[in-house]
């Protein structure tokens, strides 16, 4: 089977990573521009709600998931600065917002106690293992800081599908890209949301439920299995494949 896990939420607890990633971004922003520390975190956190001001607002269908991402997180970036005081911004802003980014997700490590055990289970039984996240191209840095980056047999990110997860255009073309068909392919995800398109292009869909939120009985029809934490998803592909002769 090819097994692909969501990042945040199935992997890494997001919560975890964006207190981590604020820290250790104001350090490297105070290193790089001067200034205080607390300067730079109230400055990231009123640049993020701009930000998710304009992901909502943007035109995702006409445009591109690479043009749009990166033309918000040079935005981000030059608000930031510009919130600190900082008066003459690089003007690379693209650039150093992609290298700053990945430098602070690589000192945060915010995996899930049950991750990497599962991913070492998987691969002892000989299935490959990849990340599909709907983030940018610099999340193998937060694998990287999790620990889990040399586990994992590739990323998909919203960068390298140039669509948004919950866009079918996201998955249709995966299974071509591991050579193999979709049903020989499994999403394990906390959103059911994405959980649906990719279920659309024929992968298999477990939604994971850390927190008990979903209602079996309310469960759409296209999610095979409900897993409580990552500890049962070995087993579970290994029923399967039995199954199905895989």
């Amino acid at each position: 089977m090819h097994v692909l896990l969501d990042l945040y939420g199935v992997l890494l607890d997001h919560e975890k990573m964006f207190r981590g990633y604020r820290e250790r971004l104001a350090e490297l922003l105070m290193a790089r521009f001067g200034g205080d520390p607390d300067v730079w975190r109230r400055a990231h956190d009123e640049a993020w709600v701009t930000y998710v001001q304009r992901v909502n607002a943007a035109d995702w269908e006409s445009r591109g998931y690479a043009e749009v991402v990166d033309d918000l997180d040079a935005r981000h970036l030059v608000e930031m600065l510009d919130r600190a005081g900082v008066r003459a911004p690089p003007t690379d802003t693209l650039s150093v917002s992609r290298e700053l980014e990945r430098e602070a997700m690589a000192r945060v490590n915010a995996r899930y106690p049950d991750a990497r055990t599962a991913i070492e289970r998987l691969r002892a039984a000989g299935h490959k293992v990849y990340v599909a996240t709907g983030g940018g191209e610099t999340n193998d840095a937060a694998l990287r800081g999790a620990g889990l980056i040399d586990l994992v047999d590739g990323i998909f990110t919203g960068h390298s599908q140039n669509a948004q997860k919950g866009q079918l255009r996201y998955w249709r073309e995966i299974p071509t890209q591991l050579a193999t068909e979709p049903g020989d392919c499994v999403l394990v995800d906390d959103r059911l949301d994405y959980l649906e398109a990719a279920a659309s292009a024929g992968i298999l869909a477990l939604l994971l439920d850390r927190k008990g939120a979903h209602r079996p009985e309310a469960m759409p029809a296209y999610v095979q299995a409900t897993l409580r934490n990552l500890a049962g998803l070995p087993h579970w592909v290994e029923l399967w494949t039995a199954a199905h002769g895989r």
